[in-house]
């Protein structure tokens, strides 16, 4: 028997188990109806947040209408709603009282329903990390409401201002072509920096786990930039035309559904990404523990087990290294460790019971969990490889994953069943 420690894994083949748990995740937590969700529950919301947005602007800023629907009316997104009649019916308001104080409040609680599925969706992604208080959402959603409103006011105001005060000056005559581009350059980019920013404090405070500020920030600047080349890839195939005259005055809106189902899809992606950096060791170790069988024929477990089965994972791991018939562990000897067979056949003979294990397998779990002598009897079949996984590391797979609970929980009933027929026997 030689024992040694295991290598770092290969880089390329860390990538590929990256992003097979991450689809495998998304794809088990069915987020994509959690950005559906999100994207009816934006469509819901953004009616009241115009109409807060332009009351600050119009009631505190002292800003026209018309400039307020000149601007919003360029952009496509606004194309969809009659501005005319939000803006009259909010500058109809002669004097801020009570009653306006409470229908404010009430556009917030509607307006809420944005925040409310995205705190679903990430509490999907990072099971107990997200707070699960009512009240907390409640608050946070409400808050963010409203610093998302003040936010979009304020910058809206001061370019208002700043415009005006080019026109007004007339230095617009007197600015070069390429200051022009570069002053439109930049409020591109600030725009998408802006952005970033709020996804990146959303990932950082939302999720619940602590994830490092660092990794909120590349996910954060990945799904801006992400959604930015999809848009403009959109829109370049998009033909308006065709869709103008199949849903006539409602293709702005389904346009606009399908750009915001976009986003919130990768928005959630990418808090799969920040979840499975954070846990990375644990889920490939969950992975590992929950292979499929060697002889499945889905495709998707097929695929599964080529990508996790090698063991590169346990790093720090005691490898065994044995030659056919030789003993693993005979019964009464102490339970030190869980083995995880990297390669070959090992036989397991326990109460009148033999089972043979292949690569891919553990086996040993119950001893080392009860904390008792071995019951059993282990050999190599073939020449082998084993890893020795601790009780410690064991026992916190168990308390991350449900899923390798209840396979623990047959794998003991399993054991107690065969205890009690060979006990009555």
């Amino acid at each position: 028997m030689k024992l040694h420690m295991k290598l770092r894994s290969p880089f390329f083949k860390n990538i590929i188990q990256f992003f097979t748990l991450v689809c495998s995740l998304f794809v088990r937590n069915d987020l994509l109806i959690y950005a559906a969700a999100g994207a009816y529950g934006f469509l819901c919301s953004l009616v009241p947040i115009i109409m807060l947005i332009a009351g600050i602007l119009i009631r505190f800023f002292k800003t026209t209408p018309d400039v307020i629907i000149n601007m919003l009316s360029q952009t496509t997104l606004m194309q969809t709603f009659d501005l005319n009649n939000i803006f009259n019916s909010i500058f109809f308001v002669r004097r801020f009282g009570i009653f306006e104080i409470i229908i404010t409040i009430f556009i917030l609680w509607m307006a809420r329903r944005f925040f409310s599925y995205l705190t679903r969706g990430f509490r999907q992604i990072f099971r107990d990390g997200v707070v699960k208080s009512p009240m907390f959402i409640s608050v946070i959603a409400f808050s963010a409401e409203v610093l998302l409103v003040l936010g979009v006011a304020l910058l809206i105001f001061v370019l208002n201002v700043f415009q005006s005060f080019i026109n007004f000056t007339g230095l617009i005559s007197y600015i070069p072509w390429f200051l022009k581009k570069s002053g439109e350059l930049f409020l591109r980019f600030l725009t998408f920096g802006i952005m970033s920013i709020v996804i990146m404090l959303f990932y950082y405070f939302i999720t619940g786990s602590k994830p490092k500020l660092l990794d909120c920030a590349i996910a954060s600047v990945c799904c801006t930039f992400t959604f930015w080349v999809f848009n403009i890839i959109f829109h370049l195939f998009l033909n308006m035309g065709r869709y103008n005259i199949v849903y006539g005055v409602l293709s702005n809106l389904i346009v606009l559904l399908l750009e915001v189902y976009v986003f919130f899809m990768l928005l959630l992606f990418f808090a799969e990404c920040i979840f499975v950096k954070q846990f990375y060791n644990i889920l490939v170790f969950e992975q590992i523990y929950l292979l499929p069988p060697k002889n499945t024929k889905q495709l998707s477990a097929a695929f599964i087990r080529s990508v996790f089965q090698s063991p590169e994972f346990f790093i720090a791991s005691e490898l065994l290294e044995l030659k056919k018939n030789e003993p693993i562990f005979s019964k009464n000897s102490k339970s030190e460790c869980i083995y995880y067979i990297a390669s070959g056949t090992v036989s397991y003979f326990e109460n009148n019971h033999i089972e043979y294990f292949s690569a891919g397998s553990f086996f040993g779990e119950i001893d080392c969990l009860t904390k008792r002598k071995r019951h059993s009897t282990a050999i190599a079949e073939t020449d082998a490889r084993l890893f020795c996984v601790s009780y410690d590391d064991f026992k916190e797979l168990l308390n991350f994953s449900p899923e390798a609970g209840k396979k623990m929980v047959k794998t003991m009933n399993s054991f107690y069943l065969r205890t009690s027929v060979s006990r009555l026997g």
